[in-house]
């Protein structure tokens, strides 16, 4: 576009401002020869320009508050990087009447961002000390013992500081009769070991390395139980593991494997002659062998009825049974490879430990056993608390 006074070339911002003249004298000359033609329009021209050029400072005014450098809160650019490049800030003060509306409503909206920008900066998110976040994930991750004792302690240190324990009155109590004051203490305090005896866990295992002088047998051991290369012992006739025999309830574990026809386990043995006997028995041999579940009491050294069924599971000639016999009461629980296969219930019997045994044309291998008896989270505590020695397979057991 061109100057209309002096026909130069315009620049594109003298456009948007001037309109079709390149400077300020050239188009009042050009308006004062207009007006000077023609009679009373010059307050015309002024009543139609003021409009115009007060909305025009407006949008300029604007534009430059848009894109103004801020200071740098948070994560927003830098204004001084090289990609973000903002036109110079003109010092110009806007006609009053022209940002009556426009410019106020969009200064408002721009001091609302930076307050939220601000109010991002000045309240970052919080977050876990790394001391509390260490305590927190070395609790989740502490065995279950240790928490409870780590609850408990508090409780004993406070009863041994205030002296909140139950005290015993000792009546007409003379100076001469001092003994009585210890017999009394120490009878409380043998109670109170062996309350805490009685309620401790026990386990006992064994996997045959340190040889058979823990097992109870009518025959000599030594001839009738072997061992292979691998160190697996081929049990014979019935042998008890004697640290069990006082036992009610407890769980009885072993692996074992089936070399011939059939292996078999005692649980609540009395002694040799009376005690609860099992055998997995392989009815249909092969690749994929038919095994059966076979029980019994033996009571006075006499077999009572057999029940047998199917095990109801799918086995391999070869294959390592993890057998777990859980004896609570009269209820009698039978898991295999951790799967239940077996549930009833029988009174005769109401105490005894564990044996294993192979009839006459059965062979088979045993690898290892564990008893456990009370083993919760209260029976471990007691047995951290209580000294007590149970005679087992190594001598005393602590």
């Amino acid at each position: 576009m061109r100057c209309r006074y002096c026909n130069t070339a315009l620049a594109p911002s003298r456009t948007l401002v001037d309109g079709e003249f390149c400077c300020d004298d050239h188009r009042q000359e050009f308006e004062g020869e207009s007006l000077s033609a023609t009679p009373g329009a010059q307050q015309v021209v002024q009543q139609v320009r003021q409009p115009v050029t007060q909305t025009v400072s407006a949008a300029l005014q604007m534009l430059r508050r848009r894109f103004a450098s801020r200071p740098l809160l948070g994560n927003h650019p830098d204004p001084s990087s090289p990609e973000l490049e903002f036109a110079p800030e003109v010092e110009a003060e806007p006609p009053v009447d022209a940002e009556s509306y426009t410019a106020e409503a969009y200064a408002e909206v721009d001091d609302e961002s930076a307050n939220d920008d601000a109010g991002s900066a000045l309240h970052p998110a919080r977050k876990t000390p790394p001391s509390r976040l260490w305590l927190i994930t070395a609790w989740k991750g502490a065995p279950r013992d240790l928490k409870l004792v780590s609850l408990l302690l508090p409780v004993l240190l406070v009863a041994a500081l205030t002296g909140s324990v139950p005290k015993t009155p000792i009546r007409q109590l003379a100076p001469q009769n001092l003994d009585q004051v210890q017999k009394v203490v120490q009878d409380h305090w043998k109670d109170l070991n062996q309350t805490v005896s009685n309620r401790a866990a026990i386990e006992y295992t064994d996997d045959f390395r340190s040889g058979l002088d823990s097992w109870e047998s009518r025959s000599n051991l030594t001839r009738s139980w072997s061992y292979d290369a691998a160190g697996f012992v081929r049990p014979g006739p019935l042998a008890i593991f004697k640290p069990t025999v006082d036992l009610s309830d407890y769980r009885f574990e072993f692996l074992a494997e089936i070399d011939q026809k059939a292996m078999g386990w005692a649980f609540r043995a009395e002694d040799l002659n009376n005690y609860y006997a099992m055998k997995f028995v392989v009815v249909k041999p092969g690749p994929l062998p038919l095994v059966h579940i076979v029980r019994y009491a033996v009571i006075n050294g006499k077999e009572g009825p057999h029940v047998d069924k199917p095990l109801p599971m799918t086995v391999r000639t070869d294959m390592l049974y993890r057998i777990e016999v859980n004896v609570r009461g009269g209820d009698f629980t039978l898991l295999a490879q951790g799967q239940v296969v077996d549930f009833w219930s029988d009174n005769r019997l109401t105490h005894g430990g564990v044996g294993f045994f192979c009839n006459r044309g059965e062979r088979a291998r045993l690898r290892w056993v564990e008893v456990s008896h009370q083993y919760d989270a209260l029976g471990r505590l007691c047995a951290y608390l209580a000294p007590y020695g149970i005679e087992g397979r190594n001598g005393d057991i602590n």
